[in-house]
């Protein structure tokens, strides 16, 4: 049987955490034999199949980037494991002794990269993938000259309630995301104070953690809009709460591919989202997306939105068999599995 070795560190839970499990268990199905390196600062439980070897560590980002090259090849060699594939966080660490022991390794970029010294992160891989032709065409800008394979994401179909019975309200908005500066979530309250300011009766909320948590608390405050901007926190994808919105905004400035534009295309929401990165590449010919720095073309195209919501919804529904089709993580599973064997 073929092994496998997929390493992650993780600061906190979120979209790449569930697809990398989720291939690891595709991956056991199509006759690999797993194994998976998930290091945090953080408590996670797994539930996984006795047959996928997770070996979890607990150590802080200073002490991993010294101890990750010593860790994932004592992990090859011990398992006997010929190839590795990295997953964004120190991965130059990872990979740094990989080829001395003629391993292989391939990296998963899950992010659009913003400088070359980003890109250096990958100069000791064999090849790269990217989760969207955005993210592969940016690390070649950056000066990556090995392969590029192009593997769109996808959800777990399995595991993923799709609320077709459920009415939804169009304005009702919600975002779901890591509260981080590029997701730009900022941007979606001062588009609800703004919708609000003219008097359209809409609703925010919030749903995620992360850094800008506070931030976007105090801008809240500030705009005396807590009545109808609530920041609510971790929701599970499946919590039946996330049936009832009509509207789903995406403002982010660099999104990698849009996980969660998936979700929620194949649960028929309408999405109001950046014209850049991957989300284009989801929802191509799809005119309620904006111009990523103009935020008046975003207010523009949520009060479109809504001025034709049930024409919008269709639009929606129309593209769902093909988001069913192939945004899921059984296809994702076998497009892997086509590049792993042309490098072990």
């Amino acid at each position: 049987m073929k092994r496998v070795l997929l390493t992650l560190y993780s600061t906190s839970w979120g979209g790449a955490e569930e697809s990398i499990l989720s291939l690891a268990r595709k991956l056991k199905k199509l006759n690999f034999d797993i194994y998976v390196l998930f290091i945090s600062k953080y408590s996670v439980k797994f539930d996984f199949d006795k047959d996928i070897k997770i070996f979890r560590l607990k150590i802080n980002p200073s002490l991993y980037k010294i101890l990750a090259p010593y860790i994932v090849t004592f992990l090859c060699l011990k398992y006997k494991i010929k190839l590795v594939n990295l997953n964004w966080r120190f991965v130059y660490e990872e990979s740094r002794f990989l080829r001395f022991f003629k391993i292989k390794s391939i990296a998963t970029i899950r992010a659009i990269l913003i400088d070359k010294n980003n890109a250096g992160e990958y100069k000791n891989t064999d090849a790269i993938i990217g989760i969207s032709q955005a993210v592969i065409d940016r690390i070649k800008e950056l000066g990556y000259k090995k392969p590029c394979y192009l593997i769109y994401n996808g959800i777990d179909l399995e595991n993923f309630k799709l609320f077709h019975n459920y009415k939804k309200d169009p304005y009702k908005f919600f975002t779901l995301s890591r509260l981080v500066k590029w997701k730009r979530i900022d941007w979606a309250v001062l588009a609800a104070y703004n919708l609000r300011s003219e008097g359209i009766q809409i609703q925010l909320d919030i749903y995620g953690s992360g850094p800008e948590e506070e931030n976007l608390k105090t801008l809240i405050n500030k705009l005396k809009a807590n009545e109808y901007i609530k920041i609510k926190g971790w929701i599970d994808k499946n919590d039946v709460q996330l049936s009832e919105y009509g509207i789903f905004l995406i403002p982010s400035f660099a999104e990698p591919f849009g996980k969660t534009v998936v979700e929620n295309v194949i649960r028929g929401k309408v999405i109001v989202g950046t014209n850049y990165g991957g989300i284009p590449e989801l929802l191509p010919n799809y005119k309620l997306l904006f111009e990523r720095d103009d935020f008046d073309d975003f207010i523009i195209k949520i009060k479109l939105a809504l001025k034709n919501y049930s024409e919008w919804e269709k639009e929606i529904i129309k593209r769902q068999p093909w988001f069913i089709k192939y945004f899921n993580m059984e296809r994702v599973a076998k497009e892997y599995k086509k590049i792993y064997e042309i490098y072990i």
